[in-house]
């Protein structure tokens, strides 16, 4: 009945973004980040191998998190932490994993060692998390940690009522928050429809994030993805790519901060294009689609 229910949003989806596909844009990006890596030796492995420019999310203390990691790193692969964070079905959260509760020395004392275990991080998002990410005074504790190493954080959105990334952006943070989850049915046909939505935010927006998994038929797809998005006129990039302006601006020295605010301040409040109606925002806005799919956490736990 589950999987029934996605195939309807799925028909829905697809035919609402055949109308609303834009043209190609040469500014158009996408970002594809590869979660859990580090549990499974030979999937870790092979997404560390892939051709291409996909960033992979490390879980800390995991048995072949390092290894994986490595060969990542020399494959030019950017990499990323996959902090675990408390979950509202309470799922184990395994080593280094972050929960309600904890004092302030512990969270970021745990959130340290977690960094610390690795090298070559440039940023971190959340495994799981769905309680945690609804509670302000740890986001807050964690973006405090991630400025002061000068680390970029990507909202996985896992709950829908995440506060992550509104705290990670006034902190000043660099950060972003998932479009897409490629792999919620583990099917190829459901990655490839999943992947093709990506690409279609990317055209309309310029740039998108999506989120897989190391499972067979996701790398099965994902090995075939370069030549499926330079068909579209869509460019795969590191994750941090997509955040440079944010970073720019950050290291701007103060007065010129100023200044770009207070150009900002005489610009239209409003878009001037006309207002969407409801398929265009259910095919285009990530935060409808994961409504009308129901909160993750309801199916998958996380």
């Amino acid at each position: 009945m589950r999987t029934r229910h996605f195939w309807l949003l799925f028909v829905i989806g697809s035919f609402c973004e055949t109308l609303l596909a834009a043209p190609a844009s040469a500014e158009a990006r996408l970002a594809i980040i590869i979660d859990d890596i580090g549990y499974n030796k030979v999937q870790s492995e092979r997404a560390a191998n892939l051709n291409g420019q996909f960033t992979l999310a490390i879980l800390p203390f995991t048995p072949h998190g390092l290894t994986s990691a490595g060969i990542a790193h020399r494959k030019g692969k950017e990499l990323m932490l996959h902090l675990p964070m408390a979950t509202i079905t309470n799922m184990p959260v395994g080593k280094g994993g972050l929960v309600s509760g904890m004092t302030k020395e512990e969270f970021v004392k745990t959130v340290s060692q977690d960094l610390d275990s690795m090298q070559h991080i440039q940023g971190v998002n959340n495994h799981m998390g769905s309680r945690l990410t609804q509670e302000a005074e740890p986001m807050r504790w964690l973006m405090e940690v991630l400025q002061q190493r000068g680390l970029y954080f990507v909202d996985s959105r896992t709950s829908a009522q995440t506060k992550a990334l509104d705290i990670a952006r006034e902190v000043g943070v660099p950060s972003i928050k998932r479009d897409v989850f490629l792999d919620d049915i583990n099917d190829t046909k459901a990655i490839q429809y999943q992947l093709n939505r990506a690409i279609n935010f990317a055209l309309q927006r310029g740039s998108a994030v999506a989120i897989g998994h190391p499972y067979p038929a996701t790398l099965g797809v994902l090995e075939q993805a370069e030549s499926t998005l330079s068909a579209q006129g869509v460019k795969l990039v590191y994750l941090s790519n997509l955040l440079e302006k944010q970073v720019k601006e950050k290291n701007q020295p103060v007065d010129e901060r100023v200044q770009v605010e207070k150009v900002r301040t005489n610009e239209p409040a409003f878009c001037p294009a006309p207002a969407p109606d409801f398929l265009t925002r259910l095919s285009s806005n990530g935060d409808l689609y994961d409504s009308a799919m129901g909160t993750k956490s309801t199916y998958f736990g996380y």
